[in-house]
């Protein structure tokens, strides 16, 4: 549990932490990339589909079967994940093998879990 009495307290009327509070902001450009993160992570398919693809490589066709959805979904948001980096594939004669691209997603995802479990 978050421990509020370790935060610093800014305000207009009293002590104003401005300054630094702007030093720790990231820039435009990585929050317009966290929020794509963000955005792709809010449709429920999709985070099952990253959370099946934790530990493994799955193409289209077994993913479909997994979800019990049709394959044209399946790819539809695989195509979301990849255009927004968080997934991307390697070609293994005709099939398509797709995997989380960075550990950090790895980590938010199972972050995320454990926590809500808790």
């Amino acid at each position: 549990m978050l421990n509020l009495d370790e935060l610093k307290r800014s305000c207009c009327e009293g002590i104003s932490y401005i300054p630094e509070i702007r030093e720790v902001l990231p820039s435009n450009e990585n929050l317009v990339n966290i929020s794509y993160i963000f955005k792709a992570l809010a449709d429920s398919t999709r985070l099952k589909m990253l959370y099946a693809l934790l530990d493994y490589e799955i193409c289209v066709g077994e993913m479909a079967n997994l979800l019990e959805i049709p394959q044209s979904h399946v790819s539809h948001q695989f195509r979301i994940l990849k255009k927004y980096g968080i997934v991307d594939f390697r070609k293994d004669k005709k099939m398509s093998f797709y995997h989380i691209k960075d550990e950090y997603i790895k980590a938010l995802l199972k972050t995320m879990l454990k926590n809500i479990k808790e």
